[in-house]
């Protein structure tokens, strides 16, 4: 490679590497399920913390879905969790085409409903 490209490809590693670098892991399961939450993204309003996860899956979902990209908030008193909208992709970690997106949020939830849930709780409050 020459050195004037050199500069260019180091520079994209390096926003490669810190995008990556902002994504914890604060779930998996057995069947190869795990989410991802972003902390660049976390925001506090009082109680509620809003963030966003990544879920991969081992296995393609509907339409070849291998990941969701959620926006969720957390409340952490009440131990609630909502996804406020999402999207689903056809390959893991949020890449690939964009199989479909729903910004309707959904139920509030308790994490007992959904232990996935759990994860990115006990990530966005501190717990």
């Amino acid at each position: 490679m020459r050195l004037k490209n050199l500069l260019p490809a180091l520079l994209l590693l390096g926003i490669c590497a810190s995008a990556q670098a902002d994504m914890v892991k604060v779930f998996e399961n057995i069947r190869g399920t795990v989410v991802y939450a972003d902390s660049s993204t976390l925001s506090e309003n009082g109680d509620l913390r809003r963030i966003v996860e990544i879920q991969s899956y081992r296995e393609p979902g509907p339409r070849g879905m291998l990941s969701m990209k959620l926006v969720k908030e957390y409340n952490c008193s009440k131990e609630t969790a909502q996804i406020i909208s999402y999207s689903m992709h056809s390959e893991r970690m949020a890449k690939g085409n964009l199989i479909g997106q729903v910004n309707t949020p959904g139920p509030v939830d308790k994490l007992t409903k959904n232990p996935g849930g759990a994860g990115g709780w006990r990530f966005a409050c501190g717990k």
